[in-house]
């Protein structure tokens, strides 16, 4: 019995791995039309938010639009209609870098030092696009106001920032004043090693009042940091909104038109394993926006306007997705976290084994030593079961025999078979369900070390010893995936023999079958599962060799 747990267990984890998967390959998109907390607002197909606009005849004041319609094809803007040069501000704050261009007071650049790009490069958060318009972009209903805000060029209050412990916040001003009227007061306050922005916006368009001008800001398209992972088919990427306390995803295949979300919305964000863009309201946003302009997808909050005036501001959180980060900032960003369908069903354990993964890297200063005493703690911690489970695994060998007689002896008397191998089960102390039950406790603990390690952005460019530069990522020689494989031989020969010929050959290929599933797995993994197996061996080699019954 316990056997068939074990190949039933090593089986669900293929399943679940393969799942998400295979879904995304035949499910069919759901439905475009979101209901009950989710309106969608119907617009015209879309467009992206142009960069060359050219001014539009007003909007009948008689039928106004309260809808923000940022895809509204105009005709080429000339260039003279904004005098200036583009000029950009960089704000060193520790750990992260912004680069705001005055051209339209959008962020060109979000680089986190701490992390790098194949290349050696920090990580850009921005998705730079020929066809799109930057992070925090503004936009309105009105396809020449869209231009001035997107195109004119803002003057700053100053050309560089740099924080610090003596100087943790500093402020950045960008002002417009437009022949047109159009006027726009943007304020950023950042902080010292800190992925949080504040952003204060104020636009006034005295000019285009009979309109009845909405605003909207925006991030995207998309967002940079991209990572091609065997996970990612698990993990969502892309448009993510908690709203309602519910985490809303959008996939972009499926947005039409506009998807808007309305309700308590506590962030809007783009999110893929390992970093994310989140915009979160504070005073004077309605509600978040999810639209798709040509390939380009944007997220976005919709500011509240009274005769084409808005006032808002929001923060902008763009870094890491370290639970201890995420926490530490409040406004539910830990619900950024996503361990896929599976892993998200014991959110309540993987949390607790990535602090005391962080622990234990706070002792040794290294995510691999790390691992590796995570493993020793959860196989003491669970040792006396594992102790009883293996005694049970001895006893159920040692009457095996009997039970073949018996079988065979009442093969066509079902009940009198039962009642005899339960008297012989009662006569020599044996519990047939003695190795399942310890065995069943453990699983949510390895599921949730599983996620923990599978997902954790603290393994990303974390080198252990020798040729492992990146626990993160697979073993670049396969040598940790064979020495996993050999642990795992190792151990299923010691286990006793117990079923029928078939499952004792499937089981012996198990170690096979999983050396070169692991091949593609993050090398923290492997080692995770490894250092488990020695230990599992050096446990069962005690108990079955020198431990008294």
């Amino acid at each position: 019995m316990e056997n068939r747990l074990l190949l039933a267990f090593v089986l669900s984890i293929g399943v679940f791995i393969g799942w998400g998967y295979v879904m995304s390959v035949i499910e069919g998109p759901p439905p475009a039309q979101i209901q009950s907390e989710k309106e969608v607002a119907e617009i015209p197909p879309a467009t992206p938010p142009s960069t060359t606009l050219q001014p539009q005849p007003s909007a009948n004041p008689e039928t106004p639009s309260e809808q923000t319609a940022p895809n509204i094809p105009a005709p080429a803007f000339s260039q003279a209609e904004f005098p200036g040069e583009e000029t950009t501000v960089q704000i060193s704050a520790g750990k992260v870098t912004y680069v705001i261009t005055n051209k339209g007071a959008m962020v060109r650049n979000i680089l986190l030092s701490r992390h790098k790009t194949a290349q050696g490069e920090p990580i850009d958060l921005v998705e730079h696009e020929n066809d799109g318009v930057l992070p925090l972009a503004l936009e309105s209903n009105n396809a020449q106001v869209t231009n001035i805000l997107q195109n004119a060029y803002y003057k700053p209050s100053t050309t560089f920032i740099e924080l610090s412990e003596s100087q943790p916040t500093g402020k950045l001003t960008m002002t417009l004043e437009h022949s047109s009227g159009v006027n726009v007061t943007r304020e950023f306050t950042f902080n010292h090693n800190d992925f949080m922005v504040d952003v204060k916006t104020q636009i006034n368009a005295p000019s285009f009042a009979s309109q009845n001008l909405s605003y909207n800001v925006l991030f995207g398209p998309g967002m940079g940091g991209k990572t091609d992972s065997q996970t990612n088919y698990i993990v969502f990427v892309g448009p993510t909104t908690f709203v309602n306390n519910e985490r809303e995803e959008t996939p972009p295949e499926d947005i039409v038109n506009e998807v808007v979300y309305s309700g308590n919305l506590a962030w809007t964000s783009f999110q893929n394993k390992y970093f994310a863009a989140a915009l979160i309201p504070k005073e004077g946003i309605k509600s978040a926006v999810v639209n798709k302009s040509g390939e380009n997808v944007y997220v976005g909050l919709k500011m509240e306007s009274v005769q084409s005036s808005a006032s808002a501001s929001h923060i902008l959180y763009a870094g890491t997705k370290e639970l201890q980060v995420l926490e530490k900032s409040g406004h539910k960003l830990f619900r950024l976290l996503d361990y896929g369908w599976f892993g998200n069903k014991f959110a309540f354990l993987v949390k607790p084994m990535l602090k005391v993964l962080k622990y234990f890297y706070g002792v040794f200063n290294n995510y691999g030593w790390a691992i590796i005493f995570v493993t020793l703690v959860i196989k003491i911690i669970f040792a006396p079961l594992t102790h009883k489970s293996f005694k049970s695994m001895k006893g159920m060998q040692k009457v095996q025999p009997y039970v073949k007689v018996i079988q065979e002896r009442n093969k066509d008397d079902r009940q009198k078979m039962n009642e005899e191998m339960l008297e012989l089960y009662k006569k020599h102390k044996v519990n047939p369900l003695g190795g399942c039950l310890p065995m069943l406790l453990q699983i949510p603990v390895f599921i949730a070390l599983y996620h923990a390690l599978f997902f954790s952005i603290e393994l990303r460019g974390a080198p252990f010893i020798g040729w492992i530069h990146d626990l993160s990522v697979q073993d670049p020689y396969y040598v940790w995936p064979v020495i996993m494989g050999a642990t795992m031989f190792l151990q299923q020969k010691l286990n006793p023999s117990i079923g029928d010929p078939t499952q004792q050959k499937i089981m012996m290929m198990l170690p096979i079958v999983f050396t070169f599933l692991f091949m593609s797995f993050p090398a923290g993994l492997v080692l995770y599962w490894t250092i488990n197996n020695i230990l599992t061996i050096s446990q069962q080699a005690y108990i079955y060799r020198f431990a008294k019954e």
